[in-house]
């Protein structure tokens, strides 16, 4: 079937602008604007200036905030004159007369704080570096400053939004109230710790380079690159949280594992009776409770414990933050770990990694089988070690549900199930608590039969008590002793007292006697008082708490207050900065419980924007619930003691003081706003520094990439550009948030997907940019609710949010990343390119891109105005696309194919997931997801149907009921039951629950689909023209009574497909015919049918009472079944497979191998209007409009067949089905259309200079046109068959043709439209010619044939040389040969034979040599100087003649399409490489004036590349799939003789033409 054209839709200029109108009004002249302007500025600088010299009055409490004042009056003047940047100003103003307000109440020097001195000092740095820059500006003449106004306006802009950026800042985010909090709070405390040990500092220092020189190491090792496991996991990393039990506690517990592990265990002889019998024989042991009962510390007691024994194979530890939450990373780190331990394993592991080095990113169900399982297996098989493994090796996998994993049923014990059977000798111990998803995958029967269970909460509290008791003992007596405390310290009723109150929680236990400690107020005794005083309180208000760790919460709150404990003596002030310093720690707080990783000290003050080293002065006081890193420690994130505390933090109904409770909604808003700061402030084109030379390098072949982006990428902006979006979606989103929103997306949008390429996280991108849009869009309709926080930098207003740009750019965003993802994923810095020359000619991104890096690439011809309707289009590997499926939440799409294989795509991007394969490589025939989206059900040619796991890929079962290829596959609506259809006539339907008791329903004939309808009937529809409707639910499954269908539906030819209404009253049956006839299912009444287009491939019916209709050979039609009127198109020309996603909105459809994600097209995009409205915003941005002269492709004829380039590359021949055009390289414009009817497979050529063209018409005739004037100058057709080639002779008097009839002809051209008869230069007796040439003298002629079954005549009495090998049959039976014509007889004179097809072939200028290029890449030259003597005065040789063969060393691997010699006869250059040709094997002689190609460019891995003949091949663009030619059509279409332009037919059959490339 014919390939799919691209077609976009255009929005005409005069639309846009009149949208514009309508919404704004009356557009003002140039003139006007400017006045206001003008006006607007002169005003605003009125007031602004002597707000600053009454803050330059004010501010004496600080002389260098005061001078730095004085310089910033400078700047302003600077702007006064040349600056138009009126909104920069308004905002200042604001800003400096909040200033004003705040430094009227600190005006004496001797009331100014330390601290609040610091941070005007720092503020006043900030100014006095703008004020700096300003200063040299002035000091420029006034000549000087005149020429270069517009310069320095830009740069007196940037220093205003500079300022503005600074003070914001300075007054919102660190107020004054906070400053004076910290000043009366920690004044003691900060000098104490500014006081640090030189000599301890210097050893860290040394200690810190001594871990990088570690991780340095580690980086070369190959098996850590390749599994890229989670060193933070192991059980005992240093800056883990966890600690182990105390001393003779959980002894029960401790030998019930041992027990488990290994019954023999020494340890058993020394520990008490296991508090439950654990069987051996169980490969998993299931540790589980509630959140507080010591699960983790269990846990690492007995990892301690089995290291020391050499027991440990592998820990991971999960935690809620980076790659510890991450399941796909717990089977390559497990794998990691026991390469490091067994070097059996590690061996066998290595094999594997080398053929498949990407497993790391491979589902878990995967990793576990190849990274584990099967090294396991092959240590088994390997007879000749011995003792490789020991007996019994130990995996301890703990807190399993602090892992992000959103599957019915935990993805790891899934994979786990499929495989507990494999992996001796390891054994499991799981702890978690009893979630849900855990507690379900536990239930699965092959981990039911192999896991013990043990329940905390079923050891006898006795024990438990007793083991609490122990603990707190010890830690007490430790704590006496390092405070010197009275030995009846703490009296046994307090000890008993603590005790009851832990309520049989290890954690209370912890955190008590971490509170109790108070290494800053030295008080232990006080706190242990206070401590027993609250407990008493919550223990006698239980019954007004509704959370069951009340006493808990009670533990946490004294915490919290003691940190910063209320003084009734204090006056106002004081309660103020007690509450200021409350609020700065709720800030703290909230951060670390809301960020979606663990951040370090230094991080955490990056992202608040807190002055260094605050988190480490004002946490400390926290140490009962929080782990500090060490002072010297800027990477070690802070850890939260346990995860009951970010629990309580945010739930109102548990922490009960409001001045701590942390608002989500508040503290997203703040977060969000530091991102976007901090990301506005930070990112930046090329932000690594790549040199400009590797502007298209991966993001792999960036030298020293790690270090780079540790240097120029930190935590904090690390942080915010993975983040951003989530907290800005849980905020209320106000005036300045939007703002900072609005500069990041104008600025910084790229900028940003350049780094997340860098840190190799675009995955998300898609979702993330739709949830913001969503989020704007609601609260742009909605009015915000007011709320007011002390540490709350983020304006939240009562009214509702003004309209944006930002959706819109956003939006742009969006279609980009989906448009690009393979670039973008993969190369950051090739990205800017990408979008600069591929993006929409209308788009704000395009100019983005296009001013960070000015492309020299421009697409004249096929470019787009705005985004088309298509999301994303891949190239799914060389396998024909058999069938497509959506989720029912439109996330994924499965694509089926040819070779029996399925892939499971993001519905965003198209980036593939993982591969699903059963199919015994036979082609899968249907797809469908259950109601839930979790399972897929698939069927093939094969005779079977398979149930997948959508989140692991592993095959959960499969049946084969029929007795032929099955041919479709359906889930009821409430997914209990499913059917599939089979070639045999018959349709089985089965219980789920119970697949193994399947009925079948005799159709009769082949089937051809089947489908439930909403009320549960079965329809199904046959090659026997029916379609039948089926009562599933009077199916007696017990029984094997015969099933008659309730309704016939009969029609005029076979029915493909069937589909039924969302409310089971329409059927539609697509027909082969390309009718659709619509029914009334209850009484089997026709309704009506809709026009026939070509046979139908997918049908679906859409909740408001559309029909969407696929067809092979017809674009894809929404059909309103009320009228039977066509609503609208999609796509062009048909599809080989389709599906309709359930939002009515997304189609998937494919064409051979290539798959697109299309929407339907709607009559008015608004999306591309909003875009057009802020083109005019972005260009002063983008460095003005587009500078190419691109004239609109409109709409070209349909089906295009091939392109040709002139010699001088000034213009293209575009060959149409039905017509010529020729296209201008430099603009793009169509200089001249010619009616012609090609045919299907024409071919095109133009002559050596250009002057004339030709192109073979349908009849097998040839014509030639003048260049100029398109005037028909010769016609020949004397072929009897197609015609295959095309050539000029260098006179351009002559064309030179080759048929599938067998012969060369040779026709003079004429001054007239008269045919002209040619004559047969050669006729063959069966060889079909594959290529030709003619030398440059025009006497002789190369010619390259196969024939099929019998070797090539050779009884010609003509041949001078016999060929040096004999006739070879290929693969195909075809043998191939290479043949020496005279030009003038056509006579042979030379034949050689070859073993493969022989696709391009050419002669050096001085006709010694020839050149022949082969289907396998492989490249030969011929010494022809025997046969055609250098001098025509020297005489040949007489007979035997030999033509020695020499083979070139060429790297390309692909079919030779075009080859040639340069000019120099020193290199031979090919399709996509160049290769040097030996001196003794190069032509005898030159011609300086003969110039042929000197470089081509090639398309090759998604990217086109160039090569000079003088160089290697190099990258120059990534192309997008809609944008990348046909490899039929590329080779010579891609060359280009001055560099400068190609132009080639597309996959979607439409017309490409990309000009300056020789300036790349």
């Amino acid at each position: 079937m014919r390939h799919l054209r691209a077609k976009g839709r255009a929005s005409p200029a005069s639309s846009s602008s009149a949208l514009s109108l309508s919404a704004t009004g009356a557009q003002p002249t140039p003139d006007t604007r400017g006045s206001r302007g003008r006006k607007l500025m002169k005003t605003s600088l009125k007031y602004i200036i002597p707000a600053l010299q009454i803050t330059k009055g004010v501010s004496s409490a600080c002389p260098q905030l005061q001078s730095a004042v004085e310089a910033l009056l400078i700047v302003l003047e600077a702007y006064k004159k040349y600056s138009e940047a009126t909104e920069a100003i308004g905002t200042l103003l604001s800003r400096i007369q909040s200033l004003n307000e705040i430094l009227n109440k600190s005006q004496s020097a001797d009331n100014c704080p330390p601290s609040l001195k610091d941070s005007l000092v720092t503020l006043a740095s900030k100014l006095q570096e703008v004020a700096g820059d300003a200063e040299k500006v002035q000091a420029k003449g006034w000549i000087v400053r005149l020429v270069k106004a517009s310069d320095y306006a830009e740069r007196i802009e940037s220093w205003v939004k500079r300022l503005d950026q600074y003070i914001h800042s300075f007054l919102l985010e660190r107020t004054i109230a906070v400053e004076l909090a910290v000043h009366q709070g920690f004044a003691a405390v900060d000098s104490g710790l500014d006081k640090m040990n030189e000599g301890v500092a210097a050893v860290k220092e040394k200690i810190i380079e001594l871990h990088c020189d570690v991780n340095h190491k580690l980086e070369d090792d190959a098996l850590r690159n390749n599994l890229r496991p989670v060193i933070e996991a192991r059980w005992d990393y240093g800056s883990s949280v966890h600690e182990k039990c105390h001393e003779n506690t959980r002894m029960e517990v401790m030998a019930t594992l041992c027990s488990w592990l290994r019954p023999d265990d020494p340890r058993l002889t020394k520990l008490p009776t296991p508090v439950v019998s654990a069987p051996f024989d169980r490969s998993i042991l299931w540790l589980h409770a509630l959140a507080g009962s010591g699960k983790s510390t269990i846990a690492m007691t007995i990892a301690d414990w089995w290291d020391m024994d050499g027991l440990l194979g592998a820990s991971f530890f999960c935690a809620r933050d980076g790659d510890r939450s991450n399941i796909n990373c717990i089977f390559r780190t497990i794998a990691y770990q026991l390469a490091i331990r067994f070097p059996a394993f590690r061996e066998q592991l290595t094999k594997i990694l080398k053929s498949d080095p990407d497993l790391y990113s491979s589902t878990s169900t995967r990793q576990l089988q190849r990274l584990i399982v099967e090294p396991l297996h092959a240590v088994h098989a390997d007879t000749k070690r011995k003792a490789t493994l020991t007996a019994h090796v130990a995996i301890v996998i703990d807190a399993l549900d602090e892992c992000k994993d959103d599957a019915a049923v935990s993805t790891i014990l899934k994979s786990l199930a499929l495989h507990i059977g494999r992996l001796s000798p390891l054994k499991f111990l799981i702890t978690s608590r009893p979630e849900e998803n855990i507690a379900r995958g536990f239930l699965q029967q092959s981990l039911d039969e192999n896991t013990h269970k043990l329940a905390l909460n079923k050891v006898p509290g006795e024990l438990t008590r007793r083991d609490i008791s122990a603990f707190l003992q010890w830690r007490l007596d430790e704590i006496r002793v390092n405070f010197a405390l009275d030995t009846s310290w703490p009296s046994p009723q307090q000890l008993k007292n603590l005790i009851d109150l832990s309520e049989l929680l290890f954690i209370f236990a912890s955190l008590a006697t971490r509170y109790i400690q108070d290494d800053i107020g030295r008080d232990p005794e006080r706190r242990l008082a206070s401590l027993l005083d609250a407990g008493n309180e919550a223990t006698a208000n239980r019954g007004t708490s509704t959370s069951p760790f009340h006493i808990l919460d009670s533990l946490y709150v004294q915490v919290l207050q003691n940190a910063v404990p209320k003084n009734v003596a204090l006056d106002d002030a004081g309660r103020k900065d007690e509450a200021a310093l409350r609020a700065k720690l709720k800030l703290i707080l909230g951060a670390i419980v809301l960020a979606e990783q663990r951040l370090s000290p230094t991080t955490l003050d990056a992202l608040l924007d807190l002055s260094a080293g605050t988190a480490k002065r004002v946490l400390p006081v926290l140490s009962a619930i929080l782990t500090m890193p060490d002072r010297q420690d800027h990477t070690t994130p802070i850890s939260i003691i346990h995860l009951s505390f970010p629990n309580f933090l945010i739930d109102p109904t548990r922490c009960t003081d409001q001045s701590f409770l942390v608002r989500p909604r508040i503290q997203h808003s703040h977060i969000a706003f530091r991102c976007l700061s901090i990301m506005n402030m930070t990112l930046k084109y090329n932000i690594l520094g790549v040199a400009s030379e590797q502007d298209c390098v991966l993001n792999s072949e960036i030298p020293d990439l790690p270090a780079r982006l540790s240097r120029n990428i930190p935590a904090a902006l690390e942080y915010a550009c993975r983040y951003w979006t989530r907290h800005l979606c849980e905020a209320e989103v106000g005036e300045d948030l939007l703002t900072a929103l609005e500069e990041f997306c104008e600025c910084h949008l790229l900028h940003w997907l350049e780094a997340l390429s860098l840190l190799g996280c675009v995955d998300g991108a898609v979702e993330a940019l739709q949830s913001v849009q969503t989020c704007l869009k609601a609260s742009i309709l909605k009015c915000s609710y007011p709320l007011c926080d002390p540490y709350s930098t983020v304006l939240l207003q009562n009214e509702s949010l003004r309209s944006t740009d930002v959706p819109s750019l956003l939006y742009d965003c969006e279609r980009a990343i989906r448009a690009y993802y393979p670039i973008i994923s993969t190369s950051a810095m090739p990205m800017y390119s990408t979008i600069a020359v591929f993006a929409p000619a209308g788009t704000p991104i395009r100019r983005l891109a296009g001013a960070e890096a000015p492309p020299s690439l421009v697409v004249r011809v096929g470019l787009e105005n705005t985004w088309s309707d298509t999301l994303v289009s891949r190239v799914i590997d060389r396998h024909f696309i058999s069938a497509l499926a959506f989720s029912p939440d439109e996330i994924y799409v499965a694509c089926a194919k040819e070779n029996g294989s399925i892939q499971l795509l993001n519905a965003h991007t198209g980036a593939e997931l993982q591969i699903l394969n059963s199919h015994s490589n036979e082609c899968v025939s249907c797809l469908s997801f259950s109601p839930t989206g979790k399972e897929l059900l698939s069927c093939s040619e094969d005779g079977t149907v398979a149930l997948w796991d959508v989140a692991t890929g592993a095959i959960l079962n499969t049946w084969e009921a029929h007795s032929g290829y099955v041919c479709s596959v359906a889930w009821s609506l409430n997914g209990t039951l499913a059917a599939s259809a089979s070639d045999d006539g018959t349709v089985g339907v089965w219980r789920m629950a119970s697949p193994e008791n399947m009925v079948v329903l005799q159709h009769g004939h082949w089937m051809r689909d089947v489908v439930f309808a909403q009320d549960g009937d079965l329809l199904s529809g046959s090659d026997d023209k029916t379609c039948k409707v089926w009562d599933t639910r009077s199916i007696a499954w017990d029984t094997e009574t015969a099933i008659e269908p309730i309704r016939t539906l009969e029609h005029d030819s076979q029915v493909l497909r069937v589909a039924a209404s969302s409310d089971s009253r329409l059927v539609a049956c697509g027909l082969y015919n390309g009718e659709i006839v619509l029914w009334t299912k209850s009484n089997g009444q026709r309704v009506r049918s809709l026009k026939r287009q070509s046979l139908v491939i997918s049908l679906a019916f859409y909740p408001s009472g559309l029909l969407a209709a696929a067809y092979f050979d017809s674009p894809i039609t929404l059909w309103d079944v009320s009228t039977g009127a066509r609503v609208k198109s999609a796509g062009n020309v048909g599809a080989s497979a389709a599906a309709f996603a359930s939002d009515s909105v997304h189609i998937a459809h494919a064409d051979g191998n290539q798959f697109h994600i299309d929407l339907w097209p709607s009559e008015l995009d608004q999306n591309a209007i909003r875009t057009a409205s802020i083109a005019g915003k972005l260009e002063q941005i983008a460095g003005g409009p587009p500078t190419e002269n691109r004239e609109p492709l409109g709409n070209p004829p349909t089906s295009f067949r091939v392109a040709a380039t002139s010699p001088t590359r000034k213009l293209v021949l575009a060959v149409y089905e039905d017509e010529l055009r020729i296209y201008e390289t430099s603009t793009g414009r169509c200089m001249r259309t010619i009616k012609h009817s090609c045919g299907l497979y024409p071919s095109a050529a133009w002559s050596p200079t250009g002057r004339l063209f030709a192109c073979t018409e349908e009849g097998d005739a040839v014509r030639v046109w003048k260049a100029d004037t398109g005037e028909l100058v010769g016609l020949f057709a004397s072929h009897s068959e197609s015609i295959t080639g095309v050539v000029f002779t260098r006179d351009e008097q002559h064309v030179l043709s080759t048929s599938r009839d067998e012969t060369i002809r040779w026709g003079t051209i004429g001054q007239n439209e008269q045919q002209s008869p040619s004559e047969i230069l050669f006729r063959s007796d069966g060889d079909r010619i594959c290529a030709f040439a003619v030398s440059s003298d025009e006497r002789w002629i190369l010619s390259a044939s196969f024939r099929k079954d019998s070797t090539p005549d050779m009884s010609s009495a003509d041949l001078l040389a016999s060929p040096s090998r004999q006739p070879i049959d290929d693969d195909d039976n075809d043998y191939c040969a290479l043949r020496l014509h005279d030009a003038t007889t056509g006579h042979v004179v030379w034949i050689e034979h070859h073993p493969c097809e022989i696709t391009s072939v050419a002669f050096s200028e001085d006709c010694t040599r020839a050149l022949a290029g082969n289907l396998k890449g492989e490249v030969f030259l011929y010494d022809l100087t025997q046969l055609i003597p250098p001098e025509p005065t020297v005489p040949r040789s007489p007979p035997p003649l030999a033509v020695p063969e020499h083979k070139l060393c060429v790297k390309q691997t692909q079919a030779i399409r075009r080859l040639f010699f340069s000019p120099n006869g020193r290199v031979v250059i090919t399709d996509s490489a160049s290769t040097s040709v030996p001196s003794e094997l190069q032509p005898l002689h030159t011609d300086p004036t003969y110039c042929p190609l000197t470089a081509i460019s090639f398309y090759e891995d998604d990217w086109l590349w160039h090569v000079n003949i003088d160089s290697n091949p190099r990258r120059l663009c990534w192309i997008p799939p809609l944008f990348r030619p046909h490899a039929e059509n590329s080779a010579e279409s891609l060359s280009s003789a001055s560099g400068q332009s190609i132009a080639y037919i597309t996959l979607q059959d439409s017309l490409v033409v990309i000009d300056g490339i020789s300036a790349c």
